[in-house]
């Protein structure tokens, strides 16, 4: 019995080694090789599927970078538009500006011509003023002259007359 308990198991191990290596262990190589095989088609499937969704996001990306380019194009244009709207506009504004300073310039000039002018009037009427006070002093001067000399004449006139025998009755002799 004893030769029982290591002949059986020696038996089977015998047995399971035959099976292992002509059944099992091929089997194994082959489900190993269809896991692996598996394996690769599904990597080859996730790569297929990363570079198509790779191809995706960069036609997305591309179509993104398009539609913001044209979207960043339209407000360029637009800034620019206004940006030479503005321009017109203040260029506009700049022109009636020197066309008010200029007229505003002959306006002064003109202005200050008048005053020269009335300045120039004002100081003949001052010296005219002037000389028709001085010829009214003048004049007041030789009427005081003029009197003097009639009253210094009518003055002389009766002293002669005086001294004269009309005024005086002749002395007449007394007998």
């Amino acid at each position: 019995m004893n030769k029982f308990y290591v002949i059986f198991p020696a038996v089977l191990l015998l047995g399971f080694g035959v099976y292992y290596t002509q059944v099992a262990k091929p089997e194994m190589a082959r489900q190993e090789a269809a896991a692996e095989q598996k394996k690769l088609d599904e990597e080859k499937a996730q790569e297929l599927k990363r570079q198509q969704v790779e191809e995706k996001a960069r036609t997305d990306a591309a179509r993104v970078q398009a539609e913001r380019d044209a979207k960043e194009l339209a407000k360029q244009k637009e800034k620019d538009a206004k940006q030479a709207e503005e321009d017109r506009k203040i260029n506009d504004e700049i022109a009636r500006l020197e066309a008010e300073a200029a007229s505003l310039n002959k306006q002064i000039t003109d202005k200050q011509n008048e005053i020269t002018d009335l300045r120039n009037q004002r100081e003949a009427l001052t010296k005219a003023v002037f000389d028709a006070a001085a010829k009214v002093e003048l004049a007041k001067i030789d009427r005081r002259n003029a009197e003097l000399e009639i009253q210094r004449m009518y003055d002389m006139v009766a002293q002669k007359v005086n001294d004269t025998s009309l005024i005086r009755p002749p002395v007449v002799p007394t007998k």
